[in-house]
């Protein structure tokens, strides 16, 4: 069993608070409020009451640690990441769309950065209980069980899973040369939510992830989740992916990241 980090108690905690709201709306999923964001992202009245409720459970937990919230994200936050405080950076319902439609693929996520390294994640799925976590140094977590990334070591047979911008045309139209690349030798799948997606390649259940200019508070999480369990992150040039430069993120485990990167790199 693991000794579990007081910051990971924390935002656990956070966690939890946000989803009883969220799994109490999404059983009244017709009843909902839902306005519009842009053209193909919406936020509804769940999204934003669980927003709140992390907040407050980690500012009355970690008064000192900033925030950073996909809700209220401004240009101004980029500051927060550049100073010597620790910044939270979450998502309070990732798989806003699933969720809207009752499909209970989301997630509620979030990751401790200090001084632009990650140093904890967690992600949280209500609908299965299942709260996956990392600390850095410490692996990464399901509930009490220790997670590790498949031990596959030929992308023949594996399966993985991609987001799809469709905002960004450019990155739409070489996620689906990538994905139809792959899928000669392998199982692609597109479930809705990066933070759920990356957590379950730290669990085995997918061999690898890919998407391309996802936001910090997507994917933050995730990323420790994979490293903490022996996985490889990277971009397509395969160097160790920078959550704050790179475009391109590749999630796998170490045995099968280079002849992902290979496959995927040249592809536009």
């Amino acid at each position: 069993m693991a000794i579990i980090p007081p910051v990971i108690v924390v935002m656990e905690k956070a966690c939890r608070s946000a989803a009883k709201g969220l799994v109490r709306d999404f059983g009244e999923i017709e009843k909902l409020q839902i306005s519009k964001k842009d053209k193909n992202d919406f936020v509804s009245s769940a999204d934003l009451k669980a927003s709140k409720t992390i907040s407050y459970n980690l500012e009355k937990d970690r008064p000192d640690f900033l925030q950073i919230d996909e809700e209220s994200y401004s240009d101004q936050d980029e500051e927060k990441l550049q100073g010597d405080q620790p910044v939270f950076v979450f998502d309070p319902l990732d798989g806003t769309k699933n969720f809207i439609h009752g499909n209970g693929y989301f997630a509620v996520s979030i990751g401790l950065m200090h001084k632009k390294e990650i140093i904890a994640g967690a992600t949280y799925n209500p609908i299965l209980n299942e709260f996956f976590w990392a600390h850095k140094g410490e692996g990464a977590w399901i509930n009490n069980s220790r997670l590790r990334v498949s031990q596959r070591n030929h992308l023949e047979g594996s399966m993985f899973a991609t987001g799809v911008q469709i905002k960004h045309p450019d990155i739409l139209s070489r996620g689906i040369a990538q994905a139809s690349h792959l899928l000669h030798q392998t199982s692609v799948r597109i479930m809705g939510s990066a933070a759920l997606d990356l957590a379950n390649v730290a669990s085995g259940k997918f061999d690898g992830f890919w998407a391309s200019r996802l936001n910090l508070w997507d994917i933050i999480a995730g990323i420790i989740l994979v490293k903490e369990a022996g996985g490889v992150c990277q971009n397509l040039l395969g160097k160790e992916f920078n959550p704050l430069e790179d475009e391109t993120l590749l999630a796998s485990s170490a045995a099968i990241s280079q002849d992902f990167q290979q496959n995927l790199k040249n592809i536009t």
